[in-house]
Parts: C-alpha cells; structure tokens; sequence
C-alpha cells in the first residue's frame, strides 16, 4: 500500500539537506504556511536587465523556504561560528554541528530548534521500530526528519511509504530516498506546544558562540598565518606553503558566507520581536554595513586566490592585504556581537 503527503516545500540552496535545512521545510508544512508564488515568474532584471521592485522574487517557495531557513540557521548559533585555522573544530562548532558535514544536527541543537519551534519530538535509534514509527507519522499527516548512516549530507525528509519503499520529495536531486537498512536516528514529530526558547533565548546562545569567537582569537590564527612578518608568517614559507594557506583562508571564506543568512533575519525582520521599531537601527547596521560588507569581503578574498600568482616577488604582500581584510571581518563580527549584546539589554529591561 502506498501513502504520501502532498509536501511541496522546497530545500534552500544555501546549504545541502543539513538539520536546519530540512527542518525549515518541514515546518513550513505543519505549520501550513502557504506558499504564494510561482517558481517560473517573469523578471524584468532578467529580461530587462533592471529591477522593477514587484517583489515576485521574495514570494517563490524557495524565497519563502530561506526565510525560515535563515531564522532557524541564525537562532540557534550556527550563522555564528567560526573556523580554527588549522582546522580543529571549535567547542563551539560541536555544540552544533557535526564538524564533518556542518549539519546543525547535534543532539543539543536538535533540542534547541524543537523548542525554539514549539514541537514535541521523539529522537529514535532502535531500527526495530523504524517502520512501525514512519507508517504512523505518515499516516496522521506528518512527515519525518530521518538521519542516515553515511553520505555527503545526512539528512533526509521522509514524506511517504510504498509497502518497504521510502518516500522523500526529491526537488533539483536535493536528496534520495534512502532504505530502511541506512537509517540511523529518526526524529519524530509530537504535538504542537508553547515554545520552549524564545527570540531572547536564541540571541542569547549567538552571543555565546560570537563571545567564544572573540575569547578564542579565532580570526587572529588566521592573520598570524597569512601576513608577510612575524615567527609564522609567509616571509620565509615556500611557495607551496603559501598557497595552501590561502587556500585555507578562501575556503573559511565560503564558511563564512554564513554571515548572509545572519543578515537576512534583521533585513527581512520575519522574527515578530524585530517588527519593533526600537530595533530599526540596529537591523539596519547588522544587515548592511557589518554583514553585508562581511559578505563582500570574503568574496574578495576568494577572487584573489583564484587569480593569484604566488609564484610573481610581491606575492607575500597580498597576505598582507589579505590580513586587513580578515582583520575587518573580525571587526564587524565584534560590532554585531555588540548589537546582539543591545538588543538582549533592551529585551530584558521589556520584561
């Protein structure tokens, strides 16, 4: 027999099928929020070349998907983590996400995002129950967030059954449906409730990640590493050597594009605490000037190491270059955790 939802919610394509990725897609479905838009809408930037502000493109159900996405991605801390330069992770980064996939599937950020959401959940390892448990979700209208035991991305979401055949929405190849034999955790959904953490609570844990950054001097390994002088500075590394600390440096770049979906929660302001006018200057100072020029940043960087030659004599002053940069990075990331610090300040004197 063969039962599926009618789940249409697509995946962002800011990350593959992480925790966060799936669950935002999944809450957009019990929560039955509606999706507007047309994927195939006509664009004036497109055919055009300039924008006519109809804001057909905010109301896609990928736009719509990347909301939440952003939210729960910000919330919980993971648009806040930083990398080691030599590629330890962080205390941080095991809080909440496996450093191997960056999947925000730990078992304290699972914890965090249910509560944050306002869902019971049962998290399930007996493969002995695994059929029995997905029959029954699917069956009562909800799908089921399932974690499997190897791959590129670990997450998957199940929304129907076909005898022993699983189900999954497979959007642009985003994921495959997997069998029974390569599941390992099931997450299932319980009834909706009150909120166990709040918009305060989830500033609250960035500022803990943002501190931790901070006290780790996370951004100043990096600038000890790519500058020209200093005990280990480029002066005296080979030529090999220096390209693989760029490379190192351009590829937590891309991590650090992490810092968008953080803007994107305080320019679109999709949490009700931040429609508060009392919030307007900071929204606008973390969307534009700080992480926005983060954003813009780190795609510099990545265009240097593309076309550099580190073979030419002035290479080693690029890393120099390239040190102010990271040192500007580490200043904005400073200055928002400065707005995070306001914002907590002006929630608790509220209560």
């Amino acid at each position: 027999m063969k039962k599926e939802l009618a789940f249409q919610i697509p995946f962002s394509g800011f990350a593959g099928t992480t925790f966060i990725n799936c669950f935002a897609s999944m809450y957009l479905f019990l929560e039955n929020i509606k999706v507007t838009g047309e994927a195939g809408y006509r664009c004036d930037y497109r055919e055009k070349g300039h924008c006519s502000q109809c804001g057909s493109c905010r109301k896609t159900p990928v736009a719509m998907q990347e909301r939440y996405f952003f939210v729960f991605d910000t919330m919980c801390g993971c648009s806040s983590l930083r990398w080691r330069f030599d590629g330890t992770p962080t205390q941080m980064q095991l809080l909440i996400s496996d450093p191997d996939y960056d999947d925000g599937g730990t078992d304290n950020n699972v914890e965090f995002l249910f509560g944050f959401a306002g869902y019971e959940y049962q998290q399930l390892t007996d493969p002995s129950v695994f059929r029995e448990k997905i029959k029954a979700a699917i069956d009562t209208g909800k799908p089921i967030l399932v974690r499997v035991k190897s791959g590129g991305a670990r997450f998957r979401v199940i929304t129907g059954y076909d005898a022993d055949t699983l189900i999954c929405p497979d959007f642009g190849s985003a994921q495959t449906a997997p069998c029974y034999e390569e599941l390992d955790v099931l997450y299932i959904i319980g009834k909706k409730t009150a909120p166990r953490y709040t918009f305060l609570d989830g500033l609250k844990r960035i500022r803990r990640v943002m501190e931790y950054n901070q006290e780790e001097k996370l951004w100043d390994g990096y600038m000890e590493k790519i500058g020209l002088y200093g005990p280990e500075g480029l002066g005296e590394t080979s030529l090999e050597e220096k390209k693989v600390r760029m490379k190192r440096v351009a590829d937590t770049m891309w991590f650090t594009f992490n810092s968008h979906n953080f803007a994107e929660v305080f320019r679109q302001r999709n949490v009700q605490e931040l429609k508060s006018p009392v919030f307007d200057e900071i929204c606008r100072k973390i969307g534009a000037p700080l992480y926005g020029y983060t954003h813009d940043l780190a795609w510099s960087v990545i265009g240097l190491e593309e076309c550099a030659d580190w073979g030419k004599h002035y290479a080693g002053y690029w890393g120099e270059m390239v040190q102010l940069t990271l040192r500007q990075i580490r200043d904005n990331d400073s200055a928002v955790l400065e707005e995070v610090k306001r914002m907590i300040e002006i929630l608790e004197e509220q209560r």
